[in-house]
């Protein structure tokens, strides 16, 4: 069994069809044919049943349970790939959701700079929900991120160097300005501006929704939280947004609510991945940022 004989067996479950595959691969048939039948030969097992009546190929369930495996295997070669191209180019592929990057890559950049470390630094610049797909498939070597809740997954491991309170912005001219308190169920009916759906800010409002029983009322959507707060300051809408990622002139607002959600920021890598003394030094200098320890 070799890998290759592994990325075959995966095609074939996907596609059905041995001379796709073999197309797939730059092949003859052949060569597919055999790779399965010595997988078969290896396994003691009958991976797929041909029906030459009507050309059809399906799955055993020895097919089907080998297929799951095969792909975690081809999964964590690939990550392990990346890792090691990581490894040797000496470099940290950092992934950077917009509000936390804005907050405190600068000052991480302004370190790397006087050590002369910077340019080893690739940043990836999504959501956090995104930025964890990336963490888990190898793409991402670090990544600070967003969260509503601790994180906690299985698959990562996150430390925790900064919390922010999610407020209520609006306008200076808005009638919502003289506030300093409020709770969120006083904005049924408000029209809200919001983050699209790879940002925490989505799941915040959500909660506070189903805390509140209703759904407000959202005008736009958008990536660019810059985007958001300008057009709250124009009194296109309110919105829900981390205290830390104010920046422009608006005015906000704390939530009054007993059971509301709260801005949690942390640096994170797979669980699997051993870490260098580069990135060792990278998170420390994050955590000292911070002094969240």
């Amino acid at each position: 069994m070799n890998i290759k004989e592994l990325e075959y067996f995966q095609d074939l479950v996907e596609k059905r069809n041995f001379s796709i595959v073999a197309a797939d691969f730059k092949v003859s048939q052949p060569t597919i044919t055999m790779a399965i039948k010595r997988l078969e030969a290896e396994l003691n097992t009958i991976l797929f049943m041909r029906d030459p009546g009507r050309n059809h190929l399906s799955v055993t369930t020895s097919g089907k349970q080998l297929a799951v495996h095969v792909a975690a295997i081809l999964n964590h070669l690939e990550i392990a790939k990346n890792q090691i191209n990581s490894i040797n180019h000496q470099k940290i592929k950092f992934g950077l959701p917009p509000i936390i990057g804005q907050k405190y890559f600068p000052q991480l950049a302004a370190l790397l700079n006087q050590h002369d470390l910077l340019n080893q630094v690739i940043s990836v610049e999504r959501g956090s929900a995104e930025l964890i797909n990336l963490l888990n498939n190898g793409s991402l070597d670090l990544a600070l991120l967003g969260s509503v809740v601790p994180l906690n997954q299985e698959s990562l491991h996150a430390q925790e160097f900064a919390q922010s309170n999610f407020k209520i912005i609006v306008s200076q001219n808005s009638p919502l300005a003289s506030l300093t308190k409020i709770s969120f169920k006083e904005l049924k009916g408000q029209s809200f501006i919001t983050l699209s759906e790879n940002f925490v800010h989505d799941k915040a409002l959500k909660q506070l929704s189903h805390l509140n029983h209703f759904r407000p009322k959202i005008i736009f959507k958008s990536n660019d939280p810059q985007v958001v707060q300008r057009m709250v300051q124009n009194d296109v809408g309110i919105s829900l947004l981390a205290e830390t990622a104010i920046t422009e002139d608006v005015h906000a607002i704390e939530l009054a609510d007993d059971s509301q959600p709260h801005f949690h920021m942390s640096i994170a890598y797979r669980s699997d991945h051993l870490i260098t003394d580069f990135e060792r030094q990278v998170i420390d200098w994050i955590l000292n940022l911070t002094n969240y320890h």
